[in-house]
């Protein structure tokens, strides 16, 4: 179970999907709408269910679709209860938090002891907003207690989780993953050292949520250029779009401004670029990040959540404060203007990402099933074919 929008969550639950079942497992995904890169699923053994057949028209792929109508949330349930029925489900796995953890409780109130085994992978928002929402919080505390396991991506997530819903152990830690045939350094064979043809190019990446302070990136782009003569390229789409044009457009450097938009591929663009910038006030991981470290660039980010268990301070890139721009912008212009120290960084980079590759993380989620399985089940499954 996963939101259809362009975000983290959603992304690492698809590719999820897609690498179990290149695995020999028999997975179905559940999401309202079509994923926003739904062309891939077309395979024997991912099967695709939607409540609509195709994504509504007021819905933006970056905007966060967490929040359903009640009729929408019915027919989701009763659609995962038939195929639960029918194809006899070993596991139901959720990734983020709203609405999936009330609507695993509500298969586990249908079904009792012949529920699937429920697992919930907290990724974000659904810890660092709803955690501190006295309304929701209780409420989603119940339901994630309910479940047989719960994972996330970080240890600075897992404890957050931990604080905020008073869970009775943190959560089980599998960090975001990605394949590394979608993102590589340049073809060019040199981790794509900086050239000196061309103007450095400083990349961010977001759906330009509040939470990931975009207009911070306007800001410190505006300041490094101080030092530095390059230029900004902007990756993706989302809410605070308009703010941050508008700020570049008053510091008048919008003509150093590339505006790329929601990209499905975004590997090949970020192979392009020298640094990756992001000014999150919160993250469980920053996806974002690793991407950009498997193709050879560096990140410079702020010091927050799990973000110095991805980004590697000095080695893989550079930490700053959140809110301290001037210090962001010089440690950025301080690696751009050191050739020996950016591709010292680049090759580091490539070293760290390879950590987190899919070849090394999934098969950590199909052993914790496995575990949860052994625990909680006392009928024998088969490991080598598992419905998922």
């Amino acid at each position: 179970m996963c939101l259809a929008s362009f975000g983290g969550s959603a992304r690492i639950a698809t590719e999820l999907a897609t690498e179990l079942s290149h695995r020999g497992h028999t997975v179905h995904l559940f999401t309202r709408t079509p994923p926003f890169d739904n062309e891939r699923y077309r395979n024997r053994r991912l099967i695709l269910h939607t409540v609509s057949s195709s994504r509504e028209t007021d819905q933006h792929p970056a905007k966060l679709d967490n929040d359903w109508p009640a009729d929408v949330q019915r027919r989701y349930l009763s659609q995962i209860l038939d195929c639960i029925v029918t194809n006899g489900l070993d596991v139901l796995h959720f990734h983020y938090a709203l609405p999936f953890a009330f609507v695993a409780a509500q298969i586990k109130d249908h079904l009792g002891w012949a529920a699937p085994l429920l697992v919930g992978t907290l990724h974000g928002t659904d810890v660092s907003n709803y955690g501190r929402n006295p309304l929701v919080a209780p409420r989603l505390a119940r339901a994630l207690r309910r479940l047989d396991g719960l994972t996330t991506v970080s240890h600075s997530h897992a404890q957050l989780a931990a604080d905020y819903f008073h869970l009775p152990a943190r959560p089980h830690i599998i960090p975001n993953f990605i394949d590394l045939s979608k993102f590589q350094p340049a073809a060019n064979g040199k981790t794509n050292g900086h050239a000196a043809i061309r103007r450095p190019r400083i990349a961010h990446v977001s759906n330009f949520r509040p939470v990931k302070d975009t207009p911070s990136v306007a800001d410190i782009f505006v300041r490094l250029r101080q030092h530095v003569d390059a230029e900004l390229w902007l990756i993706g789409e989302g809410p605070d779009m308009p703010q941050v044009q508008a700020a570049l457009r008053e510091a008048g450097v919008e003509q150093h401004v590339r505006y790329w938009g929601l990209q499905q591929d975004v590997g090949h663009i970020l192979a392009q670029t020298d640094l990756l910038l992001m000014t999150s006030r919160a993250e469980s991981f920053c996806l974002a990040a690793l991407e950009a470290m498997a193709c050879g660039v560096p990140v410079l980010s702020t010091r927050v959540g799990g973000l110095p268990e991805v980004v590697l301070d000095g080695v893989t890139g550079a930490l700053f404060p959140v809110g301290d721009h001037d210090l962001a912008a010089r440690l950025g212009a301080d690696i751009l203007a050191n050739p020996f120290q950016l591709q010292a960084m680049r090759l580091a980079a490539l070293r760290r990402a390879a950590h987190f590759s899919s070849r090394q993380v999934v098969p950590r989620y199909e052993a914790y099933y496995r575990s949860l399985l052994k625990t909680h089940r006392s009928f024998p499954v088969a490991v080598t074919a598992a419905r998922l």
